[in-house]
C-alpha cells in the first residue's frame, strides 16, 4: 500500500509539472499588465480660443492602464501603444468635468483606468502689456557692473488665462554680468514672466520671447545722498524719520568724477500716522544709473502719538445749506465714512457731534441732483479722510 501511494504521489507531481510547463509555453495564455506614464493629450485647444477662453489649469499629465491579453504579448505592450485625449472643445468658463478617450492596440482589452475623468479649469483668454526688467545676475566684482545703454523694447504683450495675466508684473531680462566687458555689446537675453515675489509664472505666450540688450561694462561710486523731507511739522505727531546716507552709481569713469552727491524727488509724511517704508526716487543726471546694491533704497518713518479712528454718519447727520423755502429737498440713503488721524489723546477724546457734514444746495431748481459732500471737524490739527465726496439730493 505504501509503495502505491509513493507512486501515485510520483505521477502527480510530474503530472502537475507537465501542465505548468504547458501553461507557461502556451502563448495563447491570459496575461495581465499594466503601462504607467502614460501622456495626456489635451486637444482642440483652438476651439477654445475662439470662444474667447483658454485652459488654467489641467490636474492629470499622464495616467495608468491595467490590461489583459496573450501570454505572447508579454514585455511587448508599451506606453506608447496606447493614447489618452481630452476633448477641450465645447467646455465653459469654470470647472469642466470631462472623460479621458483611451486608444488601445487591437490585441488587447482595458481592465481599468487610474484617470477615467479629469477636472479641467478653464478661464477666460486675456492679454496684456507687461513693462520689461533688466536685472543682473552673476555680479562678482565690487569695482564695476553692467551699464544698460539701451533695451529694444520697453513693454512686450503677453496672452494667457485671466488669472495668470493678472498676475505677471514684470517680464525679467537677467542680463549675465560675466558676459559684460568694457566694449559695447548687444545681448538677446530671454523674457521670463514674473509675479511679485519674482516667481516665474507658468504657461504664458509672449509676443516676443527675447529682447535686445545693449550693454557695457561701467565702474561704480558711492556717493551722498540728499532727501528732502517735507510736512513733519504737526505738533500733535512725532515721527522719528530713518533716510539712507548714501547711494552707489555706476557710469563711466568722466562721468562718475563730476558727481559728488544725488538728490531724490522730496518725500511728504504729512499723511503718515503709522509706521510707513516709503520707496525713494533719486534723480539721476543722464548716463547714470544706480547700481545694484543701491536698489530699492527706502525711507522709514516711526510714528509715535498717533491714531487713527472710524465714524459713520447717515443722511440724517448731513445739514443741507441755501434752501429755498418754496422746495422740499430730501436726500437720498446714504452711509458716510469718515477718516480721522493725528494725535492719538486728542482723538481719543471727539465724538460724533465734534464733526459737521453740509452740502449747499443754493440755486437749484426741481429735480435730482448730485452736489459735493463737505466734512470738517471742530477740533484741529486731524487730518480727515471721507467718503462719498459727493451725494444726491432730491428736490420737489
Amino acid at each position: 500500500m505504501l509503495k502505491n501511494n509513493k507512486i501515485n504521489f510520483v505521477i502527480a507531481l510530474l503530472a502537475a509539472i507537465c501542465l505548468w510547463a504547458y501553461v507557461l509555453g502556451d502563448d495563447s495564455a491570459p496575461y495581465s499588465g499594466t503601462v504607467r506614464n502614460i501622456p495626456v493629450n489635451y486637444v482642440n485647444s483652438e476651439a477654445l480660443e475662439k470662444e474667447g477662453l483658454v485652459v488654467l489649469e489641467t490636474p492629470a499629465e499622464t495616467i495608468n492602464i491595467s490590461y489583459t491579453g496573450q501570454r505572447s504579448l508579454k514585455n511587448k505592450v508599451t506606453a506608447g501603444d496606447f493614447k489618452a485625449t481630452v476633448d477641450l472643445e465645447g467646455l465653459k468658463e469654470g470647472e469642466n468635468t470631462v472623460k479621458v478617450m483611451v486608444e488601445k492596440p487591437e490585441n488587447v482589452e482595458i481592465k481599468s483606468v487610474s484617470e477615467q475623468k479629469v477636472t479641467v479649469v478653464v478661464d477666460r483668454l486675456a492679454e496684456a502689456e507687461k513693462p520689461v526688467s533688466v536685472v543682473i545676475i552673476n555680479q562678482v566684482s565690487d569695482d564695476s557692473e553692467p551699464y544698460i545703454v539701451q533695451v529694444s523694447r520697453q513693454k512686450v504683450k503677453i496672452t494667457g488665462a485671466e488669472t495668470l495675466v493678472n498676475r505677471v508684473t514684470e517680464l525679467r531680462a537677467a542680463v549675465d554680468a560675466s558676459k559684460v566687458d568694457n566694449t559695447v555689446k548687444s545681448l538677446s537675453i530671454e523674457l521670463i514672466p514674473v509675479d511679485s515675489k519674482g516667481e516665474k509664472v507658468e504657461n504664458i505666450r509672449l509676443e516676443y520671447d527675447n529682447v535686445s540688450v545693449t550693454t557695457v561694462m561701467h565702474n561704480k561710486k558711492t556717493v551722498n545722498l540728499n532727501v528732502p523731507i517735507t510736512g513733519n511739522h504737526n505738533s500733535y505727531v512725532t515721527r522719528d524719520i530713518t533716510v539712507p546716507k548714501t547711494i552707489t552709481i555706476k557710469g563711466t569713469d568722466e562721468m562718475l568724477s563730476q558727481i559728488s552727491s544725488i538728490t531724490c524727488s522730496p518725500v511728504d509724511v504729512s499723511e503718515i500716522f503709522e509706521d510707513t517704508v516709503i520707496n525713494i526716487e533719486p534723480i539721476l543726471p543722464e548716463g547714470i544709473e544706480i547700481a545694484t546694491d543701491s536698489q530699492n533704497l527706502q525711507v522709514i518713518v516711526t510714528v509715535a502719538g498717533a491714531a487713527v479712528r472710524d465714524f459713520t454718519f447717515s443722511e440724517n447727520d448731513i445739514v443741507l445749506e441755501g434752501v429755498n423755502e418754496n422746495t422740499m429737498p430730501t436726500l437720498e440713503n446714504t452711509t458716510v465714512k469718515v477718516k480721522v488721524s493725528g494725535n492719538a489723546e486728542v482723538i481719543g477724546q471727539i465724538s460724533e457731534s465734534d464733526f459737521r457734514l453740509y452740502a449747499d444746495i443754493s440755486g437749484l431748481g426741481k429735480g435730482t441732483h448730485t452736489v459735493t459732500l463737505k466734512c470738517v471737524c471742530e477740533t484741529k490739527g486731524l487730518e480727515l479722510e471721507y467718503t462719498p465726496g459727493q451725494i444726491k439730493v432730491i428736490i420737489e
